[in-house]
């Protein structure tokens, strides 16, 4: 069994504001706070790491990195869209095809690449994260860098990828997961999840907006991009990344969802069939780092959700999701992963983005 990396609690957490759960929630969820306007409001960070530039050093070291958009056409599990194979011959909307590229640097509650424990094991996260959740346990599972070049603003916010108890990135894909949360049928077995994005990018703007009052409220610019971080509610929290580079730019050509990011030890380079499309110098690269923990009310609630107690299986989530399309059910759960025309379906309705600003 993998062990979890549970951080204790500090002498200084917040007194709970409410220590009885109030009624009317499902016994299965892992915490118990309101969201009056859709989401939880962010604590941001300043500064986050005594030695910021080891972030950079980090990502100069593990590529090459992979396109997000793989976790929203991949049968695969969540946890395995990053092994940089080859996808299959499929549709990608042009929007999901970077130029930004993912590489993960702990799954699990397990660092993947050297000196990554100073995020996993962050106090100041895990302080922000009580804070927010009213919660006592927090339990680092992974952290994952985003690494972008110069692009024109995203035309689009977004919410994160969630988890459940019985259904998670070990076992789904990531177009099942984000159709699940964005559907808001499965609340009854939701993991509580933050996430704390921090940044270490000093080229031009890059800028991270959030809505922190619902995505129909006015939105907050965060325009410091060096050594500080957000750490919120981003499974129910609209966000989105600005312009990075100066005004005018516009994304590389030729991209597709096998392109791949690395560093030849000089530059960065975007390569696709083993052939260098374009190269860029350290400081045009925008980077953050992601820490994403489980958050749970107390000790008993982490063992019951961790037992699987109350939670939901594959066929039951392909069950509720046919019937709230109205489309016929697949045969049975096997055939919806491998279904394509699903797939299209729960994308089309429940994909987590939203155009706009």
């Amino acid at each position: 069994m993998t062990s979890r990396r549970v951080i204790p609690l500090s002498p200084y957490r917040i007194t709970p504001l409410t220590p009885n759960p109030p009624t009317g929630y499902p016994e299965m969820v892992t915490t118990f706070v309101e969201r009056p306007h859709g989401c939880l409001s962010p604590v941001l960070l300043d500064p986050v790491l005594d030695d910021p530039d080891l972030m950079r050093d980090i990502a100069v070291r593990n590529g090459p990195y992979f396109m997000p958009a793989r976790y929203l056409v991949s049968d695969a599990t969540a946890d395995s869209a990053s092994d940089n194979s080859m996808q299959p011959d499929v549709e990608v909307p042009d929007y999901l095809i970077g130029p930004t590229w993912r590489g993960d640097w702990a799954v699990g509650s397990q660092p993947l690449v050297d000196g990554i424990d100073c995020v996993l094991e962050h106090q100041g996260f895990a302080e922000a994260a009580r804070a927010i959740y009213d919660a006592e346990v927090v339990v680092p599972e992974q952290v994952y860098a985003n690494l972008s070049t110069p692009m024109p603003g995203q035309g689009f916010s977004h919410t994160d990828i969630p988890e459940f108890i019985g259904i998670d990135r070990s076992n789904a894909p990531g177009w099942l997961l984000q159709a699940m949360g964005t559907s808001r049928l499965f609340e009854d077995v939701r993991i509580t999840i933050v996430t704390a994005v921090a940044w270490f990018y000093q080229g031009e703007r890059g800028f991270f907006r959030y809505w922190p009052n619902g995505r129909d409220s006015d939105s907050i610019r965060h325009e410091k991009m060096w050594n500080t971080a957000a750490v919120g509610d981003n499974d129910y929290m609209h966000h989105q990344v600005e312009r990075i580079g100066p005004a005018g730019v516009n994304k590389p050509d030729g991209l597709t969802i096998n392109s791949l990011l690395d560093h030849d030890g000089e530059r960065w380079v975007i390569q696709e069939d083993g052939q260098t499309l374009l190269d860029y110098g350290d400081e045009d690269v925008r980077l953050s780092v992601s820490w994403k923990a489980k958050i749970y009310a107390d000790e008993t609630t982490r063992q019951a959700a961790d037992a699987g107690e109350g939670g939901t299986d594959l066929e039951e989530v392909v069950a509720r999701l046919a019937d709230e399309l109205g489309e016929p059910r697949p045969e049975n759960a096997e055939a919806a992963l491998g279904s394509a025309e699903f797939r299209n379906h729960l994308t089309a309705r429940w994909n987590g983005y939203q155009a706009g600003r």
